[in-house]
């Protein structure tokens, strides 16, 4: 495997750096040597065949998976070894690949339950942070409807909204489109950008949908046997021979935003 061509990043500290991450399953190995940067205020997309370590990557830096070596680090500060509960009580967030909502509980209670990190604040300031985050995915009118009631997509949007309602620095989306159509993903797409340029977030996205990834992403960086061969900005990307021969063969055709 040839090494990996990088782009210049933004400047100033990354929020969410990661260096020489590797994680072994057995003798597998899933990741391997890994480095990313992910910036306030940037969205960093991440792409690959099945299999290359994305979730794998994703769940090492939220603390699901603990990273057989190499370093993960939030505001300079190291976080390798933390559990999940305190990566995100400094911040960080993600969601997950398959729905992980309380269907008997309502849109509003759901996104309430990511307040965890925020453990001494009143009901008032409570409740203003979840009617913010409803309104921010523009979910205000479903507050009281129980999340089961919701179709796919929705579900997709309360569990953004829940994500965001500790206000974290660092959000990592790991398939955010997964099993909607056509126009909900175009909705989802929309909303991201919107909310990433309002909040100044550090986002890092997986998705297989490559016109979404290169539609909200700034940067991309592209896996293939767990190892970064290429990171870029989209349209970049898109012609880079080795990507396209690893991964996205016609798919580059797509429409790009060359931040």
């Amino acid at each position: 495997m040839s090494a990996p061509r990088t782009a210049v990043p933004p400047e100033g500290p990354p929020r969410l750096r990661v260096r020489r991450l590797g994680k072994s399953f057995g003798a597998v190995r899933a990741l391997h040597g890994v480095d990313l940067e992910v910036h306030g205020g940037e969205t960093l997309g991440l792409i690959g065949p099945n299999g290359s370590g994305k979730t794998t990557l994703v769940n090492c830096a939220s603390g699901v998976l603990q990273a057989t070596s190499g370093s993960v680090y939030l505001d300079g500060t190291e976080i390798t070894r933390w559990p999940r509960h305190r990566r995100a009580r400094a911040g960080l967030a993600r969601t997950y690949q398959s729905v992980r909502l309380f269907p008997a509980l309502s849109v509003a209670e759901n996104v309430e339950a990511g307040l965890f990190a925020r453990r001494g604040e009143g009901g008032t300031s409570r409740r203003g942070r979840v009617l913010a985050a409803l309104a921010e995915q523009r979910l205000a009118h479903l507050e009281r409807v129980p999340v089961s009631d919701l179709a796919y997509g929705m579900q997709r949007r309360v569990e953004i909204a829940r994500a965001l309602v500790a206000e974290p620095r660092v959000l990592l989306l790991d398939e955010p489109a997964a099993g909607l159509g056509e126009e909900d993903a175009a909705r989802l797409r929309d909303l991201l950008v919107e909310t990433q340029r309002r909040l100044g977030l550090a986002v890092l996205i997986i998705d297989h949908d490559v016109s979404l990834i290169m539609s909200v992403s700034d940067r991309i960086a592209v896996l293939h046997e767990g190892g970064v061969i290429f990171t870029g900005r989209p349209r970049e990307v898109a012609r880079e021979p080795a990507v396209i021969a690893a991964y996205l063969g016609g798919a580059a055709a797509g429409t790009v935003r060359d931040a």
